[in-house]
């Protein structure tokens, strides 16, 4: 069972607006960027408001997980006298083993069922009279057709939805978790009591968490038997299985939890392990977690806030996947890890692949993967005005959810929106990366075009090295250090009127000697006049790379065209291009590779 979308209406500053997550059904991560205060926590607190959850982070008392009072719920610009509703509603698809418990339970109840959909939808609405909610007129409803045949009736009928009640059961028990962590910033118990009868709902909480990690042992144990009774047994035997038990506990969450943070903080911890002190005191039974390093036992309150930021997102996330029941879950991240370094960053992402379903915020482009540009939205709020932040207009606070690849077309000079996708797309060469023989363009899209048809398209084993500038006008310093270098390069410029007027420039500036080096298109191909690189593609092929990445807009848009250009390249997606387009992208690489010999 798995969500596909969310619609939201009059929640804060949703006023009207889809989230739609089925575009792709395998997808597992979906990105929200935006700017600042455009609404994407709105966004997250409004999915974590969502009424069936199996299980909820309330235990953990996490700051902002929860709207204390549904009031605060109102639209802003609405609270002096509103009179409406507030709406969230859930689309669910249902997989073959949820229809096939569903008929089993009808079967039970002398129902057989005929005829069903997949997907359903459950709505939840809270009404208001002048600002006051009206708890007795709140609305909660599935909305499913169910049909089949009724004891000893003959024909196919729609259930009512009395006789529908049974499938209800069903689905608010294997609906996914919604796990909402605007934070990791809470404190680790010093003790976890193992107990069900136990009534802080904390430890209850770790209690799941606890069993998670035996799960993954896959020896079928749990805590009330191979715990609980063995920490309060005296007999020998029973204390050796539990220092066994505890023994194999130990390593396998210093394996999980150490291997992970030397891949995302890229160091290597030795002689550190999780160490589990198991007792009995006047609350019960319990297990505490501590670290040890080569000398000295912490435990986990005693160790830095990152570390313990780390630890706990690891101990909750992680161990999910071996969960039994209910493992299923919708993870919420609100800007996570925005204080660890870049690559701890990368490798975090990561991580999330490995989780059976993450939407999450950033600001952060070390935070986003091209890859899953697909399931990427922009939020924005369009009651402030971001070149000037001064004029907030509550009245206007409308949050929007659009998807990256729908807003980069119809907004394509509003970029700032979607700033952390372009900074991790966009290339900026390093003197590092200046090696011999190679070919200085005017910019990056030069740079993507060669390298996607020699690399991708082409697989060459011995492609052109392309070095792109900041535009045509701005390669003096690229030229000075291959000339002082004494190293071979050739500078590649348009044949519009700008590129001659450069060409003519850095022969003024660098004298005759580079003046075989600085060529235009119309030095390639005397009918390439007023020719720029994205005129290497056919009319047909422009529009089939447009499109490929942004559908929405059939009509060719040259800073559409580069940026889909782009993901592809990142992506290492092949786009079968016209002969015509790979003949002129070969003219220009076999001229540049004759120039270089």
């Amino acid at each position: 069972m798995k969500f596909t979308y969310f619609k939201f209406e009059n929640f804060k500053g949703i006023e009207s607006q889809r989230l739609d997550l089925s575009k792709n059904s395998d997808s597992k991560v979906f990105t929200l960027v935006g700017l600042n205060e455009s609404g994407k926590t709105t966004v997250l607190e409004a999915i974590n408001y969502f009424a069936y959850k199996p299980e909820t982070l309330n235990a953990l008392e996490l700051d902002n997980y929860e709207v204390g009072d549904i009031h605060n719920l109102i639209p802003i610009n609405k609270r002096d006298n509103f009179n409406g509703r507030i709406l969230i509603e859930a689309g669910i698809e249902l997989e073959n083993d949820d229809i096939e418990e569903i008929k089993n339970a009808f079967k039970e109840n002398s129902i057989a069922l005929k005829e069903y959909s997949n997907f359903i939808s459950y709505t939840q609405c809270y009404h208001f009279e002048n600002s006051e909610y009206k708890k007795d007129k709140t609305q909660y409803q599935w909305n499913y057709k169910f049909k089949g045949i009724v004891g000893r009736e003959r024909k196919i009928r729609s259930l009512t939805n009395k006789e529908a009640l049974l499938a209800n059961t069903i689905i608010k028990k294997r609906l996914p978790s919604i796990l909402y962590f605007p934070n990791f910033l809470f404190e680790f118990p010093e003790r976890i009591y193992l107990e069900e009868t136990y009534e802080e709902a904390k430890h209850k909480f770790y209690q799941t968490i606890i069993q998670d990690v035996l799960d993954s042992l896959s020896n079928d144990t749990n805590i009330n038997d191979h715990l609980i009774k063995r920490i309060e047994s005296e007999d020998e035997k029973d204390k050796r299985n539990l220092n066994s038990l505890i023994g194999k506990m130990q390593k396998q969450l210093t394996e999980v939890i150490f291997k992970k943070w030397n891949q995302i903080f890229n160091k290597e911890i030795s002689k550190t392990e999780i160490i589990l002190f198991t007792g009995k005191d006047s609350n019960g039974c319990y297990l505490e977690f501590n670290i040890k390093d080569d000398v000295d036992t912490y435990r986990i309150i005693e160790r830095s806030l990152g570390f313990r930021w780390f630890f706990v997102y690891i101990l909750l996330t992680q161990f999910r996947s071996y969960r039994k029941q209910n493992k299923n879950a919708f993870f919420l991240f609100d800007e996570p890890a925005s204080n660890l370094h870049p690559s701890a960053q990368i490798e975090l992402l990561k991580s999330f692949e490995k989780l059976p379903k993450v939407i999450y915020t950033t600001h952060s482009h070390y935070l986003i993967n091209p890859k899953w540009l697909e399931n990427t939205f922009v939020i924005k709020n369009e009651a402030i005005d971001y070149d000037d932040e001064v004029k907030y207009n509550s009245k206007n606070t409308n949050i929007k959810i659009s998807r990256y690849r729908d807003f980069a077309v119809m907004y394509p000079n509003q970029s700032n929106y979607f700033q952390p996708i372009l900074e991790v797309l966009d290339y900026r060469p390093t003197n590092l990366e200046l090696v011999p023989e190679v070919i200085i363009t005017e910019g990056k899209t030069d740079f993507y075009t060669f390298n996607y048809i020699q690399g991708i398209i082409q697989n060459s084993s011995n492609p052109l090295k392309f070095i792109p500038g900041t535009s045509s006008s701005n390669l003096e310093t690229l030229i000075s250090l291959y000339l002082g270098w004494g190293r071979k390069f050739l500078v590649l410029l348009d044949s519009d009127k700008e590129g001659l007027k450069q060409k003519k420039r850095y022969e003024e500036v660098f004298g005759e000697t580079i003046s075989d080096l600085v060529l235009t298109y119309k030095n390639i191909d005397p009918t390439w006049d007023n020719f720029e690189t994205e005129d290497l593609f056919s009319d047909n092929d422009k529009i089939v790379i447009q499109t490929k990445n942004y559908p929405a807009d059939n009509s060719f848009q040259k800073k559409i065209f580069n940026r889909s250009l782009q993901e592809l390249y990142m992506k290492n997606e092949i786009v079968l291009l016209e002969q015509n387009t790979i003949d002129n992208v070969n003219k220009v690489l076999e001229t540049l590779r004759d120039k270089l010999k």
